[in-house]
């Protein structure tokens, strides 16, 4: 006649020198947090409208989470039916009267191409603060920042941004022979001018 074990925990058949046999506790946070981290990254994508109230408010909720850890990625950008891109264009005026223009990001500039999509991300964070109003504060301070930033790195006095939209051309506009940098295709928006007394 065999002898009949009780079945036991997955816990208690840790060796009890480990971290997660001493503590017990401890793995079961973990699992909590890793599940709660999943559903953070599912929420993302299903929280882009078009999209129900039910993700809507699912959002709201990991909203500090996902934008702490930028996370708050919709991959709304590539499929079904990708929006418009943003760019910064700004205006350098120097102490000598010089006026030079520019624009991020700038793939003739921002090489390799991670660092093109790097400043693309920084126009496209900018955006979609302009377009939150009860984030007008935040978004007149990353634009202070940015504005700062260049007049820095340019040693400007002066620097005028305004935000650049560039819509997708249409399937009619392609065959039209038009070329995708048509000015048709743009819309911008001032974002004021940042002087030197701001330095």
């Amino acid at each position: 006649m065999t002898p009949t074990t009780s079945p036991q925990s997955p816990a208690s058949l840790l060796p009890p020198e480990t971290v997660w046999g001493r503590w017990p506790w401890l793995r079961r946070a973990v699992s909590v947090g890793l599940v709660l981290h999943l559903f953070a990254l599912v929420i993302a994508p299903l929280a882009v409208a078009p999209t129900s109230p039910l993700w809507q408010r699912a959002w709201l909720a990991f909203r500090p989470y996902l934008e702490g850890m930028n996370l708050n990625h919709g991959y709304h950008f590539f499929a079904p039916e990708p929006g418009p891109s943003h760019l910064v264009h700004y205006e350098l005026r120097f102490e000598d009267g010089r006026v030079e223009q520019g624009l991020f990001p700038n793939a003739s500039q921002h090489q390799p191409r991670l660092r093109y999509h790097r400043h693309f991300m920084l126009s496209e964070f900018l955006n979609s603060l302009a377009i939150d109003d009860s984030r007008r504060e935040v978004f007149d301070a990353v634009t202070r920042s940015y504005a700062n930033h260049l007049r820095y790195e340019h040693h400007a006095a002066e620097v005028t941004l305004s935000l650049r939209r560039h819509y997708v051309p249409s399937p009619q506009h392609v065959s039209s022979g038009k070329r995708l940098n048509d000015v048709s295709l743009f819309a911008e928006r001032p974002l004021g001018t940042h002087g030197s007394e701001r330095r």
